[in-house]
């Protein structure tokens, strides 16, 4: 697993901090400073190099983030699944678990001190979200029970992000290059379809079941912990259906105004 590769790696650095922050979020710091070292490596070469604002060239970075959280985490979310045979939401961590919690806990701490409160503050949805998946990790780390749980709720979500980072990064590049512009209108369906058909399709009964299995079938979490998790994972999949609804709305949208273009230039 790629993250265990990087977390051995970044030993040292984790040995520092432990004693700073506690053994159950060991490997955070480490794993935001590489967060950290990509988002202030990308960020001139959007400016720069690309040529686009500051703000843009933030934006742009934030996806150059998270494409390399939601690969790692897709991936090494993939491997622990299948070696899931309980199906219990309140196992053990396992050290593979443990660490991909973390990873993912400090790619929510980068994103949300480097990009959103700095950059976009007034980004709600997604401040809403980084807190909501925090608290999930938050819990699963202190409790020492539930990672593999979160690993299933954002493997669900990081199975997309390929998609969703080709669509991101071409939709703030569109108008600075045709090339752009091309993918972006190529990526626009292919990611709402894949988005909706993993949010609002397969997600659902998947998520149902898990948190109805966390709620009432997890005596090794503390019950308010349970509450607070599912309540996470139930205000996520709420938020997921409202921005599959935005999507549907702005590709047909965007379809019909396609249509109309083309009904005009006929009728020249």
């Amino acid at each position: 697993m790629w993250v265990q590769q990087l977390g051995a790696a970044l030993e040292p650095v984790s040995v520092a901090a432990a004693p700073l922050v506690g053994p159950a979020w060991r490997e955070v710091p480490a794993f935001t400073l590489v967060f950290a070292a990509i988002f202030f490596a990308a960020l001139p070469f959007w400016h720069y190099v690309v040529g686009v604002n500051w703000k843009k060239a933030a934006i742009l970075s934030s996806c150059s983030m998270s494409s390399v959280h939601g690969l790692l985490c897709a991936l090494g979310g993939y491997e622990q699944l299948l070696a899931w045979g309980t199906f219990q939401p309140d196992a053990p961590n396992t050290y593979p678990q443990k660490l991909l919690n973390e990873f993912s806990l400090a790619y929510m701490i980068a994103d949300s001190f480097l990009f959103l409160l700095p950059w976009t503050p007034d980004d709600v949805v997604f401040i809403v979200h980084h807190i909501l998946s925090s608290t999930y990790l938050v819990g699963c780390l202190l409790n020492g029970h539930g990672a593999i749980g979160c690993i299933m709720m954002f493997f669900l979500g990081e199975v997309t992000s390929p998609v969703f980072n080709a669509f991101s990064i071409s939709k703030e590049l569109r108008h600075h290059s045709k090339a752009a512009f091309r993918v972006f209108n190529m990526m626009s369906p292919i990611f709402t379809i894949a988005f909706i058909g993993v949010r609002s399709i397969i997600a659902p009964p998947i998520t149902a079941w898990f948190v109805y299995r966390l709620w009432f079938s997890s005596p090794l979490l503390p019950v308010a912990w349970r509450a607070a998790m599912g309540s996470c994972i139930v205000l996520g999949m709420v938020a997921s259906q409202l921005w599959s609804f935005k999507l549907l709305r702005g590709w047909s949208k965007q379809h019909r105004r396609g249509a109309q273009l083309a009904a005009e230039q006929k009728r020249e």
